[in-house]
């Protein structure tokens, strides 16, 4: 007698693996600590799209009132100040990875592990690496909206250029490793908007009725080896310490955390690039809040399609999504002021290979 029977294969039973695949991918993410849903985050995730129709979400920011205080006898009217009001469009699209296995029995024979299990692994670790890099591509984008206030090039400010690449041949490996005071300047350009129009907003902790802030910073392995090796002021055993009240936070823990210094977290990631210029540099930068945001339609699906009565079987992950780094459009509203990054400083510094 015929009859037909769902098995654990069968694709109505993917809906948990949708699940897992999520939780995977996503505590995976190195930058998963600097991400949140409100506007104190780093980089802000977006989940509008994964609710409503539509492919773009735009975030809004005002800015303070700008004049309008009235003293004594003087009237208000004709002293009235203003609000600005700045937005950024950013569009989602298609992300997915696929693979595809070819001869499943006699494939599967040949081997001592789950061949299929292995390929849906294979494709969680793809889709973390390619968030991961669509981020720093995202946030070392230095071609758009480049101000003084928000570049670093080496230790002096004086480095800075218009011109990218004439900038970076400013940076020597003598006077412009990674240092403490490259990133109290970094931090400064952060807080005291020179050469740029806003402050930028530090991240925000909630530790019981107190509330911390602090930047992020992010650095190649060279930058952070010529930190340790080079800067006396950093190897001060007290600054390697953890903030006291949130030593158990994921934040202050892990081995790429290497310390923070006045207010700056420290941190030390493979995946910042390195640029070839009259020596090797780096590209590190400096985070406050809402540096980049992330935007979802739809989290990543686990897809499977079968042929030749399953010999052969494709493998997929199909997310929507899109991301951008944070940059108010000032000058469409007063053309006095440029564009700029609305929660990074980028930094340059030297990065010659061991």
């Amino acid at each position: 007698m015929a009859y037909t029977e769902i098995l654990t294969a069968n694709g109505l039973t993917e809906e948990q693996w949708d699940r897992q695949l999520n939780s995977e991918y996503l505590s995976s993410l190195w930058f998963k600590n600097f991400m949140g849903a409100t506007q104190m985050a780093p980089i802000q995730v977006k989940m509008d799209l994964a609710k409503e129709a539509g492919d773009a979400v735009t975030i809004g920011i005002r800015s303070q009132l700008i004049g309008g205080r009235v003293d004594g006898r003087n009237k208000a009217r004709g002293n009235e100040g203003r609000v600005e009001f700045y937005d950024q469009r950013i569009t989602i699209d298609n992300v997915r990875h696929v693979v595809k296995f070819e001869d499943v029995p006699m494939s599967q024979k040949r081997v001592g592990w789950d061949l299929l299990n292995q390929g849906r692994e294979a494709l969680v670790e793809k889709s973390q690496i390619a968030l991961e890099e669509d981020l720093i591509n995202t946030l070392c984008d230095a071609t758009t909206r480049r101000v003084r206030g928000r570049y670093l090039y080496g230790a002096a400010d004086s480095n800075w250029n218009a011109t990218h690449s004439t900038a970076l041949t400013n940076v020597d490996n003598t006077n412009d490793k990674l240092t403490t005071n490259i990133l109290r300047i970094a931090k400064r350009k952060a807080q005291i908007p020179v050469n740029a129009y806003a402050k930028i907003r530090p991240m925000r902790i909630v530790t019981g009725q107190n509330m911390e802030e602090y930047f992020v910073s992010v650095h190649h392995p060279f930058a952070i080896r010529d930190l340790i090796d080079g800067d006396a002021a950093y190897r001060n055993a007290m600054l390697l310490i953890p903030p006291t009240a949130n030593a158990s936070s994921p934040l202050f823990t892990g081995s790429s955390f290497k310390g923070q210094y006045e207010g700056v977290l420290i941190y030390e990631y493979d995946r910042m690039p390195l640029v070839s210029s009259t020596i090797q540099v780096t590209h590190s930068i400096l985070m406050g809040a809402q540096a980049a945001a992330v935007c979802w339609g739809q989290m990543a699906k686990f897809e499977d399609e079968e042929e030749d009565l399953g010999h052969d079987v494709i493998y997929g992950t199909h997310e929507i999504r899109g991301m951008a780094k944070i940059g108010y459009s000032r000058n469409a509203v007063d053309s006095s002021i440029s564009d700029e990054d609305n929660g990074l400083v980028n930094i340059f510094v030297a990065a010659v290979a061991d």
